[in-house]
């Protein structure tokens, strides 16, 4: 297999409606069409984008207040036209593509007493719903507690939006983090993108290891074959963004179910060969893994090219957004994916 693929850029064309960079997004085909639905944060709107033909197709404006009423979107799923799930601090709200909210779920009421912490989404822990268990699942933030408290939390949970059941799964912090007694500084966050056929494939953003689970049965299994890369405890707790500036952070795992593929972003070290040594500087590269979790390749992404996190897959291949903040190519004009397609055969879905 050839793991130094072929680079396609998509350049769509925006007016000042849209933007040229997305956190909070989601890919999806609709009648065998490539699409992106993405919220737009400064107009409080889903802008709707057809990635095939490379064109903006819409944006819908979301209202604060009334009975359609959604706050800020932290993160997004689009099931269909009339099930898209949208997740807000505190809450998930099930929309329909003109903005109409057909329903919401309080989440604080539902996992009130249950002590297992705040349930979250962002752009690491994606919104992701299983339609045929209806099952939704949440990261879980553990205010209050202290590093050893928290080592043996619970840190996933899932919803079942028919039942309303909360279950916790058996998802907690790994033998480094309790090594370190949980000081590994801001790099603390939980990765989930989506599933590969039923196992929810996952990281830690302080671990260079892989880790999957099948929700209904609960079995769970990790890489054998990897970097076995940690990110050190932090020991002066006063340093701590010098501390995430100089160790890496391993991304949110991507799997590829067109080629049986999983890509993971490390958001490294500062190169120094750069005049500067911040966050903008550190390097960024792609590992790729086969469906068991094994380390097949890694290889190095230029530097001031893409920004990190907005990411994903279609049967297209790999998008990463070209906009990295200190890009000087970047244009307020185009919204810009360079593609990156390997060559493994493709599975139709």
């Amino acid at each position: 297999m050839n793991f130094q693929p072929d680079i396609e850029m998509i350049s769509i064309p925006i007016s000042e409606v849209y933007l040229n960079s997305y956190q909070v997004l989601d890919s999806y085909s609709e009648n065998g069409v490539n699409k992106l639905i993405a919220y737009n944060p400064s107009r409080h709107a889903l802008d709707y984008f057809d990635l095939d033909e490379a064109i903006a197709l819409k944006s819908i404006n979301l209202s604060l207040d009334g009975p359609n009423g959604v706050g800020r979107i932290e993160s997004i799923y689009w099931h269909n036209s009339d099930s898209i799930f949208l997740y807000e601090r505190g809450k998930v709200h099930l929309l329909k593509e003109g903005g109409e909210k057909s329903t919401s779920y309080d989440l604080y009421g539902l996992f009130n007493g249950k002590n297992l912490g705040e349930p979250v989404c962002n752009f690491y822990f994606k919104l992701n719903y299983l339609a045929k268990e209806k099952l939704i699942f949440f990261s879980l933030i553990h205010h209050g507690a202290n590093l050893e408290e928290r080592s043996n939390l619970p840190l996933v949970a899932s919803v079942n939006i028919a039942t309303l059941e909360v279950k916790a799964l058996p998802i907690s912090h790994t033998n480094h983090y309790k090594k370190v007694g949980g000081n590994v500084g801001f790099i603390t966050y939980l990765g989930f993108h989506s599933f590969m056929k039923n196992q929810m494939i996952y990281n830690y953003q302080y671990e260079s290891s892989l880790f999957s689970i099948d929700p209904k049965n609960q079995a769970g299994t990790s890489s054998i074959s990897h970097e076995d890369k940690y990110t050190p405890e932090l020991i002066d707790l006063e340093n701590i963004d010098q501390h995430a500036i100089d160790n890496p952070h391993f991304l949110t795992p991507i799997p590829d179910n067109y080629r049986n593929l999983i890509y993971r972003g490390t958001w490294d070290s500062p190169d120094l060969s750069l005049n500067e040594s911040g966050f903008t500087e550190k390097k960024i590269s792609i590992s790729v893994f086969d469906s068991e979790l094994s380390l097949l390749s890694k290889f190095d992404l230029p530097n001031y090219t893409y920004q990190i996190n907005n990411w994903f897959v279609n049967k297209n291949g790999l998008y990463l957004n070209y906009a990295h903040p200190r890009n000087e190519k970047v244009s307020e004009d185009f919204l810009i994916f360079h593609v990156f397609q390997f060559d493994q055969e493709i599975e139709e879905k």
